[in-house]
């Protein structure tokens, strides 16, 4: 690949990264049932509900989840591979294993965003202990439903919450073991 084509396969994976991050956090917030009126939730809001609204009037949501979200995630993901893969010479798969590879993908990318939210509790309880940030109340919310079952696991000992580490190993085993043979798959040999 030339180093023009590499240029290029790197500002698409920019350009669809941040898309996808946006979406894939508005959907986990939402989820998780996170604060609505947080100043972080709004911006998340704010920045893909012009790209949500249109798929709404066709997509309802299902028992209590945005399938919108779900669809554009899966459109935006399985665009991005389309378009790299194209960028790299590479043969494009069967539509099938574009869905597989996208939902691996996608898997990866959340277990990114918890592992960045448990980081951000971690350094804001060594500088600033007891933050109300609105950064640090939105990691707290991603990342209960994730914590609350590893602190029931692994209390704490003399003060000190261990259970980021039983998470983090958790969503390691979930990037490793569920999304990587989901995105390797369709590049196997048959």
């Amino acid at each position: 690949m030339s180093y023009m084509l590499g240029f290029l396969n790197l500002v698409v994976q920019i350009i669809f990264g941040i898309l996808i991050f946006l979406v894939l956090a508005r959907f986990i917030l939402q989820t998780v049932r996170a604060d609505f009126y947080n100043p972080i939730s709004q911006m998340f809001i704010k920045v893909t509900d012009p790209m949500l609204r249109p798929l709404r009037r066709i997509i309802p949501g299902l028992f209590g989840m945005d399938m919108a979200a779900i669809v554009l995630l899966m459109i935006l993901q399985s665009v991005e591979l389309v378009i790299t893969h194209l960028i790299r010479g590479m043969s494009l798969h069967t539509p099938l294993m574009f869905i597989v590879e996208s939902i691996g993908t996608l898997i990866s990318h959340a277990a990114q965003l918890y592992m960045i939210c448990i980081f951000i509790i971690v350094i804001a309880s060594w500088i600033v202990p007891g933050s109300h940030h609105p950064l640090v109340h939105i990691a707290y919310q991603i990342t209960n439903p994730i914590l609350r079952p590893a602190r029931r696991i692994l209390p704490s000992a003399a003060g000190i919450d261990f259970s980021p580490i039983l998470a983090l190993i958790f969503i390691f085993f979930i990037m490793f073991v569920v999304a990587a043979p989901l995105i390797d798959l369709p590049h196997r040999p048959h």
